[in-house]
């Protein structure tokens, strides 16, 4: 057994959960015709969207030998390639998709605005895009990097294999700067932010939180939940390029507010 996270990585065999998503296809607004689950693991995206749409045609891609063979008891078609790879129509697809699950995705890859870009040439004008996403500014992250603590894990907020962070203000210009506008957000709260929500949602704002010996002014139950969130997650739909209001022409922009890191643009 290795001792380490980092060691025989590519020897391990990965376990993937049959997880059905409800909190995340929750927010389908219409039914889908045809759907795409990238990174569909076991099958369990597939399996729910069987039950509540049976006439719809569902594709999935996964990478994993083992983990496709599974899904294949709950998809039409499931493609062990790379989704930017992939001839769609080569394969029998005979319309874009309108609907693409992304859940827990876009953090594993080199440049997920790239693969977000060039989804659009396989989805509806119209499409359903439904994305969940880990949130690098919950607050227990937080309060474990301002102590010196950035620990990988096997699962979860730092996940090994996560190679990009994003809170939900750089989620959002990913999203409309590849082509997308945000029609629904919600926040999914599951560990220590989950338990410091439901001891602090009730109090009176704004509030000074203390976590050990970190206090942040939370200005109010919003702000909290934000804090606390886990995942999140996003129903997403092509804009083409038309931006409703200033706060969507500046999202889509290459400007982002002034911050304190070290390092540049150029």
């Amino acid at each position: 057994m290795s001792q380490f996270l980092w060691q025989n990585r590519d020897d391990r065999e990965y376990v993937y959960p049959f997880n059905p998503r409800p909190e995340c296809l929750a927010m389908i607004q219409r039914p889908p015709a045809v759907a795409l689950d990238i990174g569909c693991g076991s099958g369990g995206v597939g399996h729910a969207l069987r039950q509540r749409f049976a006439q719809c045609e569902l594709w999935g891609c996964e990478l994993d030998p083992s983990a496709a063979q599974l899904a294949r008891q709950h998809f039409d078609h499931v493609v062990e390639q790379d989704v930017e790879s992939v001839d769609f129509a080569a394969l029998g697809l005979k319309r874009p998709f309108d609907l693409v699950c992304l859940f827990d995705v876009l953090e594993h890859l080199v440049n997920p605005w790239q693969l977000l870009h060039g989804l659009q040439r396989i989805v509806a004008a119209d499409a359903q895009v439904l994305v969940s996403l880990p949130n690098v500014s919950n607050i227990a992250l937080l309060y474990d990097a301002l102590h010196g603590h950035w620990r990988y894990r096997s699962w979860g907020l730092l996940d090994f294999t996560h190679l990009r962070f994003f809170s939900d203000f750089d989620a959002r210009k990913m999203f409309y700067q590849t082509g997308y506008r945000v029609l629904d957000h919600r926040m999914n709260l599951l560990g220590e932010g989950k338990a410091i929500f439901q001891r602090h949602g009730d109090e009176c704002f704004p509030s000074a939180l203390s976590i050990g010996d970190m206090t942040v002014k939370v200005e109010s139950q919003e702000h909290l939940r934000r804090l606390c969130t886990d995942q999140n997650l996003y129903l997403l739909t092509p804009h083409h390029g038309h931006l409703d209001s200033e706060e969507e022409r500046a999202l889509a922009s290459a400007d982002y507010p002034d911050v304190y890191a070290f390092g540049g643009d150029r």
